[in-house]
């Protein structure tokens, strides 16, 4: 049975009979039952009523290519989007396509992952229609100066499309999370793969927290987030969605022809860490100081025993004692 016609048929959040479901589906009630477990898997909550059947306990919105399209801008018009119901990872979707044809301008996105990729090997919670999760390949003919400074764009271009919608009180945290009432709300994943000296293909993951489950929430590791928590007027994700990505389009442009200057004097302004005292893990070691920011090739700035170094990677906390 296929999962999303079964969604469809419970989107209306009215209770159905599986002999219902089972007739619309043209299935046995038993293969009924087996996709309502996975859908539960999915983080999905489904209730069973004895008489009654089953009923979706919340509204979901389903990515729409053409609702998302309507919201692209004119650099993203040509965009080649395609929407998945689920996957492994986003990112992975795309990696696999680094070096074929249509792989410039490729954007994919799905309604849950199964095994989405955040930084430094750790999963990245995407529950079924609880975030936005998509990934951009683009092919630069001549590498970006620095990949880092990349991921800061990145980050930058997210933002200005939550302010356009009415999104405030949002800021970066090196090198990739969004965050919002100092907790993480959102992040960024890039990979790579350059030929020698020629072109350079770039896959951005981005992953947004739309509404988390409270449970998922206490789960995850580090204190997290989501856009339900912090705004009340929400877009739906297709807006979102359209918005984001015409944001990234727009930025990979402007960097293929005039650089990252300007992303980088604006993630300065957005920069949560900048001045605060923290802790950097690096390499199996603990380095303390006070963070100054970052620099023109997004490089870390951190201010440790009076000499002020640079970073290109490190898992870095605020110090409690700020």
């Amino acid at each position: 049975m296929d999962s999303r016609k079964l969604l469809e048929c419970l989107a209306d959040n009215e209770y159905h009979s599986g002999n219902r479901l089972s007739s619309q589906a043209g299935v046995s009630r038993t293969a009924v039952w087996k996709e309502i477990k996975k859908l539960r898997r999915f983080g999905l909550t489904i209730n069973s009523r004895h008489g009654k059947g089953y009923r979706l306990e919340d509204a979901l919105e389903f990515l729409n290519e053409t609702e998302i399209r309507n919201e692209l801008n004119q650099p993203a018009a040509g965009s080649r989007i395609e929407v998945l119901f689920e996957t492994d990872s986003t990112n992975g979707y795309l990696i696999d396509r680094l070096g074929s044809p249509d792989f410039h301008n490729y954007i994919v996105l799905a309604e849950c992952q199964h095994d989405g990729k955040g930084r430094r090997g750790k999963t990245w919670v995407s529950p079924f229609a609880g975030g936005l999760y998509l990934s951009i390949g683009w092919r630069f003919e001549a590498p970006p100066a620095s990949l880092n400074a990349l991921s800061l764009a990145a980050g930058v271009a997210v933002i200005d499309a939550l302010k356009k919608l009415g999104m405030t009180g949002v800021y970066l945290k090196w090198p990739n999370d969004v965050i919002c009432d100092h907790k993480k709300m959102g992040g960024i994943l890039l990979q790579s793969r350059s030929e020698t000296g020629v072109s350079c293909d770039v896959v951005i993951g981005i992953g947004i927290n739309v509404c988390l489950p409270g449970e998922l929430k206490s789960a995850i590791e580090q204190p997290a987030t989501d856009l339900s928590s912090n705004f009340g007027q929400l877009p739906s994700r297709n807006k979102l969605a359209g918005k984001i990505i015409g944001g990234q389009v727009s930025m990979l442009n402007h960097v293929a022809d005039e650089g990252m200057g300007e992303y980088i004097a604006e993630w300065r302004k957005l920069d949560y860490l900048s001045g605060r005292k923290a802790e950097l893990l690096l390499s199996g070691q603990s380095l303390k100081g006070r963070v100054k920011g970052v620099d023109d090739n997004g490089l870390l700035l951190m201010e440790i025993n009076g000499v002020t170094r640079k970073f290109s990677s490190g898992e870095i906390s605020v110090r409690v004692d700020n």
